[in-house]
């Protein structure tokens, strides 16, 4: 599963309403908005075979944007937990994965691809691979301002995943099945970014995932597969590999700051955890200072951190899901504090 470097008050193939897959991750960089409700401490969701799999606050309109994997819808939570609907309802997405709320303009913005699991894929996984969307749309109605197709940027299989936004207002969105990050312009104009060997992932398995933008002009992006993090400079594109954290973390997901600290949400492929980590060097090194053990079956994909110092998780079940178990009824935002 989204995104924010000061956040607000306030997962891999399978999830209806979360990821990561995140895709992905929900995530804000940089964000300097105030949370203007008191949040809960935890919610609960209840839709069946909605399995979400990205998260992120919508601070205008005041409630949570969550993406559907399984359905290809993206819902609204509002603060008090009582209201969970229907915000978008657009063909083209098939599993919607990461998502960001992007208040300077108004806009939510929203990844999907298909991983052959999604209630509107092809029958037995025909369609996997095949899709690449980007849909732009109105914060407050849901209605759609802009549908941008990504694949015929990508020669293989694409799996758009996650997104982020910098302070000019281009979209930088992850690719789990291709080695690339694209690039989509104010005037939605698509193009492939970075193309990069150390994104390749071998068939079968997630690449890039999660991704967030840094004030200083860079993005940060999770590989699942490789259990590594890199840092990508916006002015050039040159990447690297952010170093000196060992065996920190396995199967990263969504990314979210958490003032200067960076959260890695580690997704159901490995244990479930959620991580805390830190850099004194611009992000060339960081290490690991917290973690918090939330759960391999409940499959954390994507967080988001408000300012009332509460990080929400996103549990999405995408383990189920990808077992073809649409079943899954309960879901759960749940808020840790480092």
């Amino acid at each position: 599963m989204n995104k924010k470097i000061n956040s607000l008050n306030c997962s891999l193939f399978v999830a209806a309403m979360i990821l990561t897959l995140s895709s992905c991750s929900s995530d804000k960089d940089n964000d300097s908005n105030t949370q203007t409700a008191p949040l809960l401490e935890n919610y609960s969701l209840q839709s069946a075979g909605a399995y979400p799999e990205g998260i992120d606050f919508d601070t205008k309109n005041n409630r949570f944007v969550i993406s559907s994997f399984n359905k290809g819808l993206v819902y609204t939570l509002s603060t008090d937990g009582k209201t969970f609907s229907p915000l978008v309802n657009d063909a083209a997405l098939i599993a919607a994965l990461g998502v960001f709320t992007d208040e300077a303009n108004d806009r939510i913005i929203v990844a999907s691809g298909d991983a052959g699991a999604s209630e509107k894929s092809g029958a037995n996984g025909s369609t996997a691979g095949k899709v690449a969307y980007a849909g732009i749309y109105n914060a407050k109605t849901g209605s759609i301002i802009k549908g941008i197709d990504l694949k015929p940027l990508t020669t293989g299989g694409a799996f758009p995943n996650d997104i982020t936004v910098d302070t000019n207002g281009n979209i930088y969105i992850t690719d789990s099945f291709s080695p690339v990050i694209y690039k989509i312009d104010k005037e939605y104009n698509a193009s492939v970014f970075v193309n990069n060997t150390a994104f390749s992932a071998p068939a079968g398995s997630f690449g890039l995932n999660g991704i967030v933008y840094h004030k200083d002009g860079y993005l940060i992006a999770a590989h699942t597969q490789a259990n590594k993090l890199f840092k990508i400079n916006i002015s050039n594109g040159s990447v690297t590999e952010i170093t000196g954290l060992g065996n920190a973390f396995k199967a990263p997901d969504g990314l979210e700051w958490s003032g200067n600290n960076l959260i890695v949400v580690e997704n159901g492929l490995a244990d479930g955890k959620v991580h805390m980590l830190s850099s004194t060097n611009g992000w060339a090194t960081a290490s690991k200072t917290k973690e918090v053990m939330i759960g391999k079956t409940e499959f954390p994909t994507a967080a988001y951190t408000a300012d009332n110092g509460i990080t929400y998780i996103l549990t999405s079940y995408l383990g189920k899901l990808l077992n073809g178990d649409k079943t899954q009824t309960d879901y759960l935002v749940k808020g840790i504090t480092f």
